[in-house]
């Protein structure tokens, strides 16, 4: 079959081809009557603009969104919230991912920077601050879970100090001294990183509460092999001075620490309490239900797309969007357990 064309399309409507034009950039002052006839001759057609052409005129309409992994269940909800911002305009999101332990996202930057995509929105990348504002230079960008300044791109963010104190306040509240940080190489992922603000967090909170030697900080990644999360739990679990409660960097770590407890034969929560971060829909499931912080995915993921539209329509100084974090107390937390 033949491509159809905005030619076709605005025959088929009973308009002129600018007016296509108009709706396919969601243009400002189109009526409903219009665009309801546009879009009804385009699905009508299967008319489909052809990125390319559109990229040597101007803007491609498409954005990408860039993943340090796959495997992280927080992220689906971070894209729930760019596709419903997305919906009711012309811009369509193309995903890239690091593609193995080895690679950096880069990689997945540079693909997508040759499919000429109008913006970027970068979740928690493991890059050099100065390369990602060299990318900023040229594309509009926008980060998630990193909390750098002037850097010529937008965040948007959770408040990970505020949501680790909330963490460990809960913990010392059931009684918990023993309480240790299950996190990443710090040296990894960079002082911005929302996961170093949240062992900041751990730190501080624990040290203004009289806590501090009883800190204990235990260092996991996703690029030492799928096994290596296991092994620093196992290493927790049976080190000489085990704590009694662990507030994990995220839902899927928390989630980790409990499954070895259990092949331990270490109870949830009678005998060690555990905190995630994220709130994921895993977290819910009432054969795990994990104690987390809410960063409401959702609302991160939606308001990136809001503000990197704006990047793109022009707007040129920096914006920092912070949301407050709650804690959705659940199952894996209760009283510390009394010494024998």
């Amino acid at each position: 079959m033949k491509r159809a064309t905005i030619k076709d399309v605005a025959e088929a409507a009973g308009v002129s081809r600018a007016a296509v034009s108009k709706v396919l950039r969601n243009a400002y002052g189109l009526s409903d009557d219009m665009r309801a006839r546009v879009e009804a001759a385009m699905a009508a057609l299967n008319y489909r603009p052809q990125t390319a052409a559109r990229g040597l005129r101007g803007r491609t309409y498409t954005l990408g969104v860039v993943l340090p992994d796959m495997r992280n269940p927080f992220f689906p909800d971070i894209i729930d919230g760019v596709i419903s911002t997305l919906r009711s305009t012309s811009y369509e999101p193309l995903i890239g991912f690091r593609p193995s332990a080895d690679a950096t996202e880069q990689h997945a930057i540079d693909t997508l920077l040759d499919h000429k995509i109008d913006g970027f929105l970068m979740i928690a990348p493991r890059l050099e601050e100065a390369y990602l504002r060299s990318v900023a230079t040229s594309v509009p960008t926008v980060m998630i879970g990193r909390h750098d300044r002037d850097s010529g791109y937008d965040t948007v963010n959770n408040d990970d100090r505020t949501g680790a104190r909330l963490a460990v306040e809960h913990l010392i509240a059931f009684g918990h001294r023993d309480i240790a940080y299950f996190g990443l190489d710090i040296a990894s992922v960079g002082p911005t990183n929302s996961t170093a603000l949240r062992l900041e967090g751990y730190l501080a909170t624990m040290a203004a509460l009289g806590l501090a030697d009883h800190c204990s900080v235990f260092e996991g990644t996703h690029f030492h092999g799928q096994h290596y999360d296991e092994e620093v739990a196992r290493r927790i679990l049976q080190s000489e001075r085990r704590p009694t409660a662990v507030f994990c960097w995220t839902d899927s770590v928390a989630i980790t620490l409990m499954a070895e407890a259990a092949k331990l034969g270490i109870r949830v929560p009678e005998d060690l309490s555990v905190i995630g971060y994220d709130n994921t829909r895993l977290a819910a499931l009432p054969q795990l239900s994990v104690t987390s912080v809410d960063q409401s995915g959702h609302l991160l993921g939606s308001e990136a797309m809001k503000l990197l539209i704006e990047r793109i329509e022009g707007r040129q100084t920096d914006q920092h969007f912070v949301l407050p974090p709650r804690l959705d107390v659940k199952g894996s937390t209760g009283p510390a357990p009394i010494p024998a």
